[in-house]
């Protein structure tokens, strides 16, 4: 009775511990969009000084927590929590390095952050005193702009990369001060009638130089003109900014050595390309067999109906092989919606989660265009990847994350998201899931594709490749309609995604995989047991959940030497 008892104090006293980081998990959270909610001026030095000094508060605070006594899952996130602070604090110094980068081209509005800061400050400036800020900052603009349009202005193309690229992101906060401006009016405008009548046309002029100052910029520095919808350009974060995110998701490799896997993959996929060609009767030329895959599309308005088929296939084929718990509930909540033209462009191949988005061409589009979207969305390459949108992919790591440790969604990784989803689609290779040469090389295709990823990606971000040579590499190696290799890498470099997104599709499925055979095929678990554990621990880099499972001792400061 009394080592019950004992047992139960204990286990009482080690439940209240993990409440108590996943608590300083959740008030780190609530705290950081205090702060962004507060100070949500661009460019402000406030916003940042404050974000600053709560990382390293919240940093302090976790370093004072008695670590040994802590279940495992309380050390996990106080792990998590001290390498958030670390990422973060680096974050705010690449946007340093960035904007020391860009030079002058934002210090024409900086008296504008100033003014605009008022409204965060709870200040209220005579009108009189806002509408001659207005003016001023008017024709600083206006200036600023005819200078960078004057004829002895370089030439875009003579500019360094450097330079570039930080006038690129220099114009994303451009944009972001135009919007603020929209606020800081809104909030006295029809409100404050000396406001009004002192304001209202000053602030259009403003809003008017503004944007033609961030189009110049654009235009003059970067080389994207107005009307250019077609240039690809974004801000490549370079060798050692992809060393410090690379720290930050506990993977112990360097870029290069990435890059390697990737080659390794891209190569294990040309073998198996070849051999499903000769299957067709092609010999090996694997474009050829490529291109009758594509060619076999459904006919307009039958592709909902092709991708509900496909989702119950999977769902079955996982259940039947009982490869991981699939509510009830999580299996009849999916829905669908079709993409636009105009989201295609960036999106040419179908996207999921609770929603399963549907690309397939519309009357708007050109011949050559349906073409392309029907053949890059043929049904061999739809049936190698509805799983990985659906179940046992993204729908059920989303229904599963809102119900299991759902704090833990504050550390997201694509590693885990993307690279369940990936893992999912080699074990259903392993399995014997493509019943025909067609449907090999339609789960090839994606494979490849996620292998060429990893090589365009961080050549991208390390300056190696522009983002031409990306799309040529994706045409050449992997067989991609040229809109959709174009669609893919401008989805990638301005797509909004982190610069490891793309790589850690199949870098995090051969994690996966890599940790089945040190569990499962060790006997310490079955299959749907390793699978549960996995998509239970929520959106968490994989090495952590490695150590897990391991029972590896782990320490604040914990840094993997995982190879995988």
């Amino acid at each position: 009775m009394r080592w019950a008892l004992a047992a139960a104090v204990a286990a009482a006293a080690a439940a209240a511990s993990a409440q108590t980081m996943a608590d300083r998990v959740r008030v780190f959270e609530a705290d950081v969009r205090a702060v962004e909610r507060k100070f949500d001026v661009p460019l402000a030095e406030a916003s940042t000084r404050r974000l600053r000094m709560l990382y390293e508060d919240h940093a302090a605070a976790v370093r004072e927590v008695d670590f040994e006594p802590l279940p495992t899952d309380g050390k996990v996130e106080a792990v998590l929590l001290a390498a958030e602070c670390r990422y973060r604090a680096a974050l705010l110094d690449r946007e340093a390095k960035l904007r020391g980068q860009s030079g002058d081209l934002l210090k024409p509005v900086l008296p504008l952050v100033e003014t605009l800061q008022t409204r965060v400050r709870g200040e209220l400036p005579a009108a009189r005193e806002v509408a001659a800020s207005f003016a001023e900052v008017t024709e600083t603009l206006e200036a600023a702009a005819k200078s960078l349009k004057a004829k002895d202005a370089a030439d875009p193309a003579d500019r360094p990369q450097t330079e570039k690229v930080a006038a690129y992101w220099a114009a994303g906060r451009l944009d972001d001060v135009r919007r603020n401006l929209a606020v800081f009016h809104r909030f006295r405008e029809g409100y404050d009638p000396e406001y009004s009548w002192w304001c209202r046309k000053p602030r259009e002029q403003l809003d008017a130089a503004l944007y033609a100052y961030t189009q110049a910029v654009r235009g003059e520095v970067v080389g994207v003109p107005e009307d250019d919808t077609e240039t690809i350009v974004g801000v490549p974060i370079g060798e050692e900014g992809l060393r410090v995110d690379l720290a930050h998701e506990f993977v112990a490799y360097s870029p290069e050595e990435l890059i390697a896997i990737g080659r390794r993959e891209l190569a294990w996929c040309d073998r198996e390309m070849k051999k499903a060609a000769a299957e067709m009767g092609l010999g090996e030329d694997w474009k050829a067999a490529l291109d009758r895959t594509k060619n076999d599309f459904v006919p307009p308005g039958d592709q909902p109906q092709l991708i509900v088929d496909l989702a119950l296939e999977a769902t079955e084929y996982v259940k039947r092989h009982d490869l991981v718990t699939v509510p009830p509930l999580a299996e009849d909540v999916w829905n669908m919606t079709m993409l636009s033209p105009e989201r295609q462009r960036v999106s040419p191949f179908f996207l999921g989660g609770p929603t399963i988005q549907i690309s397939y061409p519309t009357d708007t589009m050109t011949h050559a265009e349906k073409l392309m979207t029907m053949r890059g969305n043929n049904p061999h390459f739809a049936r190698a990847t509805v799983h990985h949108e659906l179940i046992p992919g993204h729908h059920l790591q989303i229904y599963m994350q809102s119900r299991h440790r759902p704090h833990r969604q504050l550390f997201f990784t694509p590693f885990w998201m993307e690279g369940w989803a990936l893992y999912f689609e080699m074990l259903f290779w392993d399995m014997e899931f493509a019943r025909t040469p067609e449907e090999k090389m339609g789960m090839l295709f994606w494979r490849k594709h996620r292998a060429a990823r990893i090589l365009f990606s961080l050549n991208y971000h390390t300056g190696r490749w522009t983002p031409e040579e990306c799309i040529e590499f994706l045409i050449d190696n992997v067989g991609f309609e040229r809109k959709n290799a174009t669609a893919e890498v401008r989805r990638s470099v301005m797509g909004g995604y982190s610069p490891l997104y793309q790589a850690a599709y199949l870098l995090g499925g051969l994690q996966i995989r890599d940790l089945y055979k040190e569990v499962v095929d060790a006997g310490k678990m079955t299959p749907r047991e390793f699978h549960d554990f996995i998509i239970q621990q929520n959106s968490i880099p994989i090495a952590l959940i490695r150590a897990q499972l391991l029972d590896e001792p782990l320490t604040l400061d914990f840094e993997s030497d995982w190879e995988f």
